[in-house]
């Protein structure tokens, strides 16, 4: 890692500009729904690929039970192993093809 102190003692490190994308996120049994982040301009694919952690950063999650589709609980930032993930997409991906309590989120209450 780059590391720079100045003068008056302040540390500077290299940092990694991420764009946020709302995402569509399943394990076996929830649904979560918020934004991941990834560098400008790379495919989700290619982030994930690459990416040699076993977790994956979610922030402003919505965790909805997959059966019932209720609202389980709200999270700032939640990590979720990629060992239980069972599909990730855009959520703009994802087209009203009926109710469902996400929805709201993904046409007028964007996650932060």
């Amino acid at each position: 890692m780059d590391l720079r102190i100045d003068d008056k003692g302040k540390y500077y490190t290299q940092r990694i500009t991420k764009d946020m994308m709302p995402a569509f996120l399943r394990t076996a049994d929830q649904v979560i729904v918020g934004n991941i982040h990834m560098r400008p301009e790379r495919r989700l694919k290619d982030e994930l690929n690459e990416d040699n952690s076993r977790f994956l950063a979610v922030t402003n999650a919505h965790v909805y039970d997959a059966a019932s589709e209720q609202l389980l609980y709200h999270s700032a930032f939640m990590l979720v192993a990629y060992t239980h993930l069972v599909m990730i997409s855009p959520l703009e991906a994802h087209e009203a093809i009926r109710d469902v309590p996400w929805q709201a989120l993904s046409q007028h209450e964007q996650p932060l």
